[in-house]
């Protein structure tokens, strides 16, 4: 992007650094066009190829430069394309000189172009704020990796003017490389809650028609990638491990990745009718259906900063089995009240959780448990208040 000659815009203007486009993400800056019109959003998307492929136009958004087209996030941190990225933040640099926004936002620091652009906003007293989704349960760096990760990750944090995690798991990261109460504010990514709360009859029908799902049994979904840190076979294990003793209940394994053949192919024969593998779903409407017409997410995460799939069960009026190690199962399940939490890696514990959890008056409680669990959170993690008390630390109102 060439900068040069920008028109100069009022002191209101912010600047949302992000990766790509996604429903979450999507949603949040809907919400902030929406709800503070005061601001300007100016979105800069630095690279265009996720690790998921999204059907998403985002065409109601104003304001949205796209610096990295055909640009992948796996290779962000890479030292092939380091040159490349410290190359874009200096685009990233040029376009804050041009507009001289009120405030910026960065969504990691995990590639040189944004240590640059962290760096150079520190020195030109741009106010910046971190938003990531970090999660100190799954911060187990040791050795020289914990030394070097203390270094980085300490400075960033001390050059930016506050951190904005998911949740209490992010904050309590963050807090272990400098942040303070004061500058912590929540500002999660969310999804569109009001497209699965009112999603039509006649949406979720035609989900259940087009992978010919019996409205008369009940259904449990494992959602994510098929890779190891989801650990799906897990899900899958619990399902084959219970299903004789839940005779009237399915499994939904949504997603894609390099176990999800060897997935497949491990389902005996006399249970394949009642596990269903969609292959990945890029459709939020269609995932939303499926949601709204299934009883308990599983959710067996190695590794999971926070887990907007858990937001999205959530608000379909599911329960949720979960990892203790997925970030968003302190806000989000509270054990035996909207679902279970067990042990991460913890086969037995799995199994014995949804088989508790898919015990008809457990579950039914569970389900009915989850839209209050999900209201607190909404307003305890309201990402448009943690914006506004952010801002308001430089000066901004909004």
């Amino acid at each position: 992007m060439n900068a040069a000659g920008a028109p100069q815009v009022a002191a209101r203007d912010v600047v949302m650094i992000a990766n790509v486009m996604t429903p979450y993400r999507l949603a949040l800056h809907r919400r902030i066009d929406r709800e503070l019109p005061a601001l300007r959003l100016l979105t800069i998307y630095t690279h265009d190829v996720g690790d998921q492929a999204w059907s998403l136009a985002g065409d109601d958004l104003d304001r949205v430069f796209r610096l990295g087209q055909g640009d992948q996030i796996a290779n962000a941190s890479r030292p092939k394309f380091a040159l490349h990225e410290w190359r874009k933040g200096g685009r990233i640099i040029e376009f804050l000189k041009a507009r001289r926004p009120a405030a910026a936002f960065i969504c990691g620091y995990n590639d040189p172009g944004r240590l640059r652009v962290i760096r150079w906003c520190a020195a030109h007293k741009l106010p910046l704020f971190l938003i990531g989704d970090s999660n100190v349960r799954t911060d187990t760096a040791t050795g020289l990796k914990r030394l070097v990760k203390n270094a980085v990750v300490g400075s960033v944090v001390r050059a930016c003017r506050g951190v904005m995690p998911f949740g209490s798991s992010g904050a309590a990261y963050f807090a272990r490389y400098g942040g303070t109460p004061a500058t912590t504010f929540y500002v999660p990514c969310e999804p569109d809650y009001e497209l699965i709360t009112n999603l039509p009859q006649t949406a979720i029908d035609a989900a259940r028609a087009r992978f010919k799902l019996d409205p008369a049994r009940r259904r449990a979904v494992f959602c994510g990638r098929m890779i190891p840190e989801k650990r799906p076979h897990m899900a899958l294990a619990a399902f084959l491990a219970i299903a004789d003793q839940r005779p009237d209940l399915d499994l939904i394994m949504i997603g894609d990745g390099p176990r999800k053949a060897e997935l497949a192919a491990s389902v005996p024969p006399n249970l394949a009718n009642r596990v269903l593998f969609t292959g990945f779903i890029g459709q939020q409407e269609l995932i939303s259906a499926l949601y709204r017409t299934s009883e308990l997410l599983i959710m067996p995460s190695y590794y999971e900063p926070w887990g907007l799939v858990v937001n999205e069960a959530l608000a379909g009026g599911m329960a949720i089995v979960a990892s203790d190690l997925v970030g968003a199962v302190p806000e989000l399940v509270k054990d035996r009240v909207n679902g279970r939490i067990f042990p991460a890696d913890d086969q037995p514990a799995l199994n014995a959780a949804v088989l508790e959890a898919t015990d008809p008056e457990r579950l039914r409680a569970y389900r009915a448990a989850s839209a209050s669990v999900l209201a607190a959170w909404r307003r305890e993690g309201n990402p448009i208040d943690g914006l506004r008390r952010a801002l308001r630390t430089v000066g901004v109102e909004a």
